[in-house]
């Protein structure tokens, strides 16, 4: 008996240490946007070992996502495999999570990037 109370609060405590499972797409707060530019950025060289140490230049990919009030600058990122498939002046969607955007691609599928800046939209002069 004492075993089987011994391994039902293991259970029980693993279970409420475990974490949280994500958000699912459909719990965040969307907002409309607009994709307003992607620019990169030659970040440098990294010394890869090939059989004898090589350079290898890093391109810096930034995301510029633009909703009614904010403009987003997402990213960096650093390999193809992370780029966004979104094209170029064209509506997505956006939901920002903490320090992370999430952005629908266009494919609709929810890609996560962090936040590297926010910049405020100045507002219409009959709207101040």
């Amino acid at each position: 008996m004492r075993r089987a109370a011994l391994i039902l609060a293991i259970l029980c405590t693993s279970a409420a240490l475990a974490p949280a499972a994500p958000a699912k797409h459909n719990d965040y707060e969307w907002k409309d946007a607009k994709v307003i530019d992607i620019t990169s950025d030659q970040g440098g060289t990294v010394v890869v070992p090939v059989a004898a140490l090589v350079g290898v230049p890093v391109t810096k990919t930034f995301y510029w996502i633009q909703t009614n009030d904010t403009i987003y600058v997402l990213g960096p990122v650093l390999t193809k495999s992370q780029w966004l498939n979104v094209t170029l002046h064209e509506p997505t969607k956006i939901a920002i999570d903490g320090n992370n955007a999430h952005v629908l691609d266009d494919y609709g599928k929810d890609k996560k990037l962090p936040v590297a800046e926010k910049i405020a939209r100045p507002k219409p002069e009959n709207q101040q």
